[in-house]
């Protein structure tokens, strides 16, 4: 299918389901009034020559116009874009992953590839835009697209450009058909003629024969309804509204997607039902042609130029457009491009950082100059020394395709600025001057002055010559000054983590040990504080000769962390720096009602609504599915509502509201983890106003002043959540207050309540093995009155029906939980009557057993006397269905022994008995009758290891051993018993010897000396001893200490072969955890030798101190498998390093 989708994807997926007689793609529109005619023409969105077979008239009907038409005006595509793309976080704070805290404000100095990159940038960053080329086709492709060429030949010719489409209606089309874009079979015609003609071919046959009939043909084998109609019609019906307004006062010369053309909902089709006559045009091309092109190729007109500054409003210039700027990491972007000729300006500003420490290579003007001769294109032409304002170089180049090109590159005290002038021919030559002698940046100032962040979020003392990145847009901020002598700088980074939060005086300490960690410095003095929230301040040493220090001070607070930073000599200033930090009332742009037609809702917000997002969404997903859409909205403060909306499957129900929010709850603990954090919800309100019901709740912990605002609204058949992150020192912003008080459903018809009785629906249509219910059994919610139809749908369904086998089950099992005295009769038939359907059975013993009560238990037992289930799964999960109820679990006990000598049932009935035992709830008496049968078994269970041994059988049946020890060892002196203790010593199996050591030792009773022999000779078994010994308050002798504990662990964790590996205990270490808890960490090396290289590992386990020196078998914290790797000291150092902070951050989420 991909190679479809990549014939067409060029041609804007060309649909119909008419054919038009005239191979054509230029049509006159005529008649209908018009007194001129004006013209349609049909691009490919591509630079192909094949695209520009461009006829005479072609060229005479766009000269004849008033002005040119295309689907959207290019001039505006970077505002367009720009202003969708800052509606969501541009510059990202970092990862959830365990290096969370070291990401959240890590400075990197930039690597030097970074500064070359930024030099070599050429217009291929703005290809989608101006040229759409594929380099490596360069010499068999036109300079732009189609659809620009016509753009810039209007805009030549002075003609005003009009758009035929409304851009965000256009993207909400066209992703919408994004969705569901493919059938999933193209038809057979169309098949069979792929499997004959290359598909680059067909795609440029067609194209050159101007075929519209075939493109339309192509795109209705190819693609879905829903995907045209979204894609074509319902645009070609838009664009041409539009141009019947304007060909009445105007004529134009419009270009759109060839696909739009033909068919029966092709923009053709409309004009002609709007009683235009639309004709086909086609010609000869001459050389008539071939000069226009040229002219237009080689003309240019002077740009439009005006001065634009940066946001942070360090540098200005004349430009062409603003400058919009794009932030990521440690370099900000601008790119500006000149549409009418085809020219572009180029930004890159990357922050230097000189004022910190690095072991690289720092960025100065000697690296870039001898750089040059390598990044600059083509040959350069002239390079002059810059002075003043800054340092630096403007060179000027010719690329090997003609094409000249001007740089600046500036070196200020805090980033390297990169300007770049780009253009074809001699464009750039002509124009260079006006811009680069434009350039102005911030005048020096060694004084502080007041900065006041955008929409007065924040204000503090900073330096007037500062410099920031992303200062204007959600994500992540950062800002820098200097007075001459010291540097400053200010993060903020916002962490929209509406599922967990921290506690605050952890983080903000630990943000700046990180911090200075990643540095690699050490902390001198520190101090925390809560006024009234968290910071935390520290000073290092930078150079103890010049008096330098770095001071850090942390700000934990809303849904963002704040990071201060002062470099110098003199620390009043650092004081004076951190004391005037004040967070202030958010002023926004004004409020507006907000339709949000992706997620069908209102609201009142000062940003508007951006793109939705789906969550596992399927290009056939059906429309009575379950659906799920999220929004995130974003204010340049950084404050973000997430909304999540729930379009039900079409028969959830839910038989009253609390129903409801017990389901939200439920999804809660599991979304938000809420299992692992002391996070809980509080100030629950639940209400009801006509249709709208409304749970409002806040998310809290005691340790942190971030709490978490949920509001869920159902409202006919979809449920709304929204969460975001607040402040609890203060009220909730006028962001926050505005957008949920206001938030209303639109009155769409999207899903069906969930509040309606939805079983009839459901029965029908399990009667008629409709879709609907396949994966709908969990939906449903009975009662008493639908018992006879669910019985009649159990014993209807065939139990061979693949499709309703769940839905049947389901069924049983919710019949099951009704209380009616008709219930019980019928599963006990049922039970009978399925002896060849197990999984029947087998829900049904489950469901009893979950019940819990003595009496369900009795029923199970006198279910298996008159059948038992046989399958080779399930039965286990059916047994061992005890949970927290071993105690009523015994009963069971001994009559389920019966069936422990069928072999499906031997492992789960030996392993439930095996608990209730050691849980003291069944004592020895109990089984008595059964021990013989059980020894045997257990001595079967013994060959079958052994004879896996032998061969390269892999028998492994988890701890049934274990299990035979445990049932058989009250029975040790009986000859039979003891054989079989011999015996388990030749098994091999150390886990259930261990365990028989153990039991020995507790019985105070000796231990045979075979197996005292084996446990000196064989590693493994005595450290699967001292394990499962000191997990029994058992110690195997005196010399048994937290060391030798340790290692038995990590020589357990994996295999290990002592003629071919070793393990070697090189340093136990005392760490006190950030929650006052003492453990002492056990540390190994793990050598394994290799076929080419030995391979090094570290292993360890780690045990939290008691008050009593007891042995603690306990594993606070363990490594898995092989453990660390390491090649280097370096390497070592820092997994230890490693190591060691996960243990003492142990239970940080965000640590681990």
């Amino acid at each position: 299918m991909k190679y479809i989708l990549t014939l067409i994807a060029s041609l804007l997926f060309f649909q119909s389901t008419h054919s038009q007689i005239d191979n054509s793609l230029l049509w006159q529109v005529s008649g209908n009034g018009l007194e001129e005619p004006s013209y349609l023409y049909g691009t490919m969105h591509v630079s192909s020559k094949v695209a520009f077979r461009l006829d005479d008239v072609f060229f005479e009907s766009l000269k004849k116009v008033d002005a040119v038409a295309l689907e959207s005006d290019p001039t505006q595509w970077m505002d367009e874009y720009y202003s969708e793309q800052i509606l969501s976080v541009q510059n990202s704070s970092g990862s959830y992953r365990s290096s969370f805290y070291k990401d959240l404000f890590k400075l990197e100095h930039p690597p030097l590839q970074m500064v070359r990159s930024s030099i070599r940038m050429n217009d291929m960053a703005l290809n989608g835009y101006l040229y759409r080329k594929n380099g490596a086709a360069d010499n068999f492709e036109e300079e732009t697209y189609l659809d620009m060429f016509i753009f810039q030949a209007g805009k030549k010719a002075g003609k005003p450009i009009i758009s035929l489409e409304k851009f965000n209606e256009s993207q909400y089309l066209t992703s919408k058909a994004a969705t569901n874009p493919s059938k999933k079979e193209i038809d057979k015609w169309l098949e069979e003629k792929l499997e004959k003609e290359n598909r680059y071919t067909m795609q440029e046959n067609v194209y050159r024969d101007r075929n519209i009939s075939l493109l339309d043909s192509i795109g209705a084998a190819t693609n879905t309804e829903y995907y045209r109609k979204n894609m074509l019609y319902d645009r070609n019906e838009n664009m041409v509204v539009v141009m019947d307004s304007v060909m009445r006062s105007q004529t134009i010369f419009a270009g759109v997607g060839a696909a739009h053309l033909p068919g029966e909902h092709g923009m053709i089709q409309m004009l002609q039902d709007r009683g235009y006559t639309v004709t086909a045009l086609t010609s000869e091309q001459t050389d008539l042609a071939k000069k226009e092109k040229k002219i237009l190729d080689e003309s240019f007109v002077a740009p439009a130029l005006s001065r634009k500054r940066t946001p942070d409003q360090f540098l200005s210039l004349k430009t062409f457009d603003d400058l919009r700027e794009f932030s990521m990491g440690n370099q900000s972007f601008y790119m500006i491009p000149e549409m009418t000729n085809g020219a572009y300006l180029t930004i890159s500003r990357i922050n230097t950082l000189d004022y910190l420490p690095t072991e690289k290579k720092k960025i100065d003007l000697d690296f870039v100059n001898n750089i040059l001769f390598e990044d600059i294109p083509g040959e350069i032409i002239e390079k002059v020394q810059l002075f003043s304002p800054y340092p630096g170089y403007a060179i000027l180049n010719k690329t090997k395709k003609g094409d000249y090109q001007k740089y600046h590159i500036y070196k200020t005290p805090l980033e390297l600025v990169i300007i770049k002038f780009g253009g074809k021919l001699d464009f750039v030559k002509k124009y260079e001057q006006e811009i680069f002698s434009s350039i102005e940046f911030k005048p020096n100032s060694k004084r502080l002055s007041t900065f006041k962040a955008p929409f007065n979020k924040y204000s503090m003392s900073f330096p007037e010559h500062v410099i920031a990145n992303n200062l204007e847009n959600p994500g992540k901020t950062f800002l820098q000054g200097t007075d001459g002598t010291s540097f400053y700088f200010f993060q903020e980074a916002p962490i929209f983590d509406t599922e967990y939060v921290e506690e605050d005086k952890f983080e903000a300490q630990f943000i700046v040990e990180e911090f200075v960690n990643e540095l690699e410095y050490k902390i001198e003095e520190a101090t925390i504080e809560k006024q009234p929230y968290y910071t935390y301040r520290a000073s290092v040493i930078m150079d103890s000769t010049k008096g330098t220090a770095l001071e850090i001070k942390s700000i934990v607070k809303d849904g963002s962390y704040y990071l201060m930073g002062y470099t110098g000599d003199d620390p009043q200033k650092a004081d004076a720096f951190f004391n005037s930090i004040q967070f202030n009332t958010i002023e926004y742009n004004d409020f507006k009602t907000v339709q949000d037609t992706a997620l069908y809702f209102n609201v009142k917000s000062p940003v508007k609504a951006p793109m939705s997002r789906r969550r596992f969404s399927r290009d056939d997903q059906k429309d009575y599915e379950e659906k799920e859409k999220f929004s995130f909205y974003t204010t340049p403060s950084n404050e973000q509502i997430e909304v999540k909306m729930t379009k039900f499957h079409d028969l959830q129900m839910f038989h009253k509201p609390e129903d409801l929010w017990e389901y939200v709850d439920n999804n809660d603990w599991t979304n938000m983890k809420l299992y692992r954090s002391n996070l809980r919800a509080k100030n629950k309100d639940k209400n009801q106003q006509g249709d709208l019901y409304y749970y409002n709740r806040t998310f809290k912990d005691s340790l942190s002043s971030k709490h978490i605002l949920a509001k869920d609204v159902y409202y006919k058949g979809r449920l709304y959540h929204l969460k975001t992150v607040i402040d609890s020192t203060k009220q909730p912003s006028k962001f926050v207050n505005e957008f949920y008080s206001s938030f209303t459903p639109q009155d769409t018809t999207v899903g069906k309540d969930v509040f309606q009785d939805k079983t009839a629906l459901f029965f029908k249509g399990v009667k008629d093995k409709d879709t609907l219910v396949f994966d709908a059994s969990n939906k449903i919610k009975f009662k008493a009155k639908d018992i006879s139809q669910m019985m009649e749908l159990i014993n209807t369904v065939d139990s061979d029906d693949s499709n309703l086998k769940e839905v049947r089950e389901y069924t049983l099992g919710e019949l099951i939980d009704l209380k009616d005295d008709r219930v019980l009769p019928f599963i006990e038939n049922l039970y009978q009557s399925s002896y060849d359907d197990p999984d029947v059975q087998l829900v049904i013993l489950r469901k009893l057993l979950r019940k819990k009560t003595t009496s369900t238990h009795e029923i199970v037992l006198d279910l298996l006397e008159k059948d038992l289930p046989l399958k080779k799964s399930g039965i286990s999960s059916a047994i061992n269905s005890y949970g927290d109820s071993l105690k009523l679990s015994a009963r069971l006990f001994p009559d389920l022994l019966t069936y422990a000598s069928i072999n499906e049932y031997k492992s789960p009935v030996y392993e439930l008995l095996a608990k209730v035992k050691d849980s003291g709830y069944v004592k020895k008496k109990v089984y008595k009758k059964y021990r013989k049968q059980i020894i045997t078994d257990g001595k079967i269970e013994i060959k079958r290891t052994l004879s896996a041994r032998k061969s390269s059988y892999n028998y492994n049946n988890n701890d049934l051993l274990s299990d035979y020890v445990k049932l058989i060892f009250p029975y040790r002196k009986e000859k039979n018993a003891q054989d079989f203790f011999v015996k388990l010593l030749d098994s091999g199996k150390n886990d259930a010897i261990a365990v028989y050591y153990t039991l020995l030792l507790k019985n105070k009773e000796a231990v045979p000396s075979k197996l005292l022999e084996e446990m000196e000779s064989d590693d493994l078994l005595k450290a699967e001893i001292i394990i499962n010994t000191a997990k029994n308050d058992l110690k195997l002798s005196s010399e048994v200490n937290q060391q030798e504990l340790a290692k038995s662990i990590v020589l357990t964790s994996k295999s290990f072969d002592k003629n071919k590996d070793e393990l070697i205990f090189f340093e136990k270490q005392l760490i006190t955890t950030d929650k006052e808890e003492k453990v002492e960490l056990y540390l190994f090396n793990y050598k394994s030798k290799g076929n080419y290289k030995d391979q090094e590992y570290i292993r360890y386990a780690a045990f939290e101190l008691k008050k009593d020196e007891s042995l603690q078998s306990e594993i606070y914290s363990k490594s898995y498998g092989n453990g660390k790797r390491y090649d280097t000291d370096k390497e070592k150092e820092d997994a230890i390093e490693e190591i060691i902070k996960n243990i003492k951050h142990k239970n940080r989420w965000r640590v681990k």
